[in-house]
């Protein structure tokens, strides 16, 4: 993260129109100065069948509960709000959150074992009541100065990309709950069917890239990926000793946009996107484990203006 970081302080500030070439009236590859962005979108996820859920208290057993085979949780919807901030046509700040809501249902004939206790088997189980979303804070800078100039030594496919990269802080606030966390306690257990991972969870850093292009005159191609990675770190919390918190994640998005002057800033797009993400919580009394692989279709769009005009 500090090597990426350091390549993107040292890409130099350039101001030019890079781009028109290949740009519509609407500029989606050069921001203005003071231009603000507003990205919003909803996702249909589709689970993997081994998205798996599963918590161990002291020596008790545990069994992995798959979201989609036993609770019945095959898709979600995922919106979300992405906030860019251009401080001039270079570097930007920028706000995200995303909410993942889920649903979907399933009867069980097998009991499951979780938290030191035993969800009984013959009743249908879901993820209702669940809380789960994220919001981040991050720095965004367009690398297209470093390579603007020697465009011309490229094959055609390569040139015209505008490329950012992205680095900043984000948090994952997860409250998982099986039927809302029974509303009962687990037989045997004095615990509810749920896991709060946000109470010993810890921030994390987020490095990302993105990818644009024109196609024709009026379609853009964009590509994004970000991912973040940290294992073991001392959440501070204990429960039957110092949990230590460890997090890993991958997202990848390819959208066609679409940008016409007439629409004054408003780009409508739809893609395609994948998204995994494992969550792991350790201690000498607790084992606390999410992992979860989607994939699936979207659709939003893009709204840029600037106040100052």
């Amino acid at each position: 993260m500090l090597l990426a970081f350091a390549a993107m302080l040292s890409a130099p500030n350039c101001f030019a129109d890079y781009g028109s070439e290949h740009r519509a009236e609407a500029d989606l590859l050069t921001p203005a100065p003071h231009q603000i962005d507003i990205e919003a979108e909803d996702t249909w996820q589709f689970l993997d069948d081994n998205s798996t859920l599963r918590r161990r208290v002291d020596s008790s057993t545990d069994t992995a509960i798959r979201l989609g085979p036993d609770l019945g949780t095959s898709q979600l919807q995922q919106p979300e709000v992405l906030i860019s901030y251009w401080f001039d046509s270079v570097n930007a700040a920028q706000f995200q959150f995303r909410d993942f809501s889920l649903f979907g249902d399933h009867f069980s004939t097998i009991p499951l074992s979780f938290g030191g206790g035993l969800i009984p088997k013959n009743q249908t189980l879901n993820n209702d009541g669940t809380r789960w979303f994220t919001f981040g804070g991050f720095y965004e800078r367009r690398l297209t100065p470093l390579y603007q100039d020697r465009e011309g030594r490229l094959p055609e496919f390569l040139r015209g990309w505008d490329l950012r990269a992205k680095i900043g802080i984000e948090f994952t606030y997860n409250d998982i709950r099986i039927n809302d966390g029974l509303s009962l306690h687990l037989v045997h257990s004095p615990f509810e069917a749920r896991i709060r991972f946000h109470e010993k969870g810890l921030p994390y850093p987020v490095i990302g890239m993105e990818a644009r292009r024109w196609l024709l005159p009026q379609l853009a191609f964009e590509a994004t990926a970000q991912g973040y990675w940290f294992n073991k770190w001392n959440s501070g919390r204990s429960e039957g000793g110092t949990v230590y918190d460890s997090q890993s994640g991958f997202e990848s998005h390819l959208r066609l946009i679409y940008s016409n002057s007439r629409l004054r800033g408003f780009s409508p797009f739809l893609g395609f996107n994948y998204n995994y993400s494992k969550y792991t919580q350790t201690s000498s009394g607790v084992y606390n484990f999410l992992r979860v692989q989607m994939i699936g279709p979207e659709l939003g769009f893009n709204f840029s203006f600037n106040p100052r005009r």
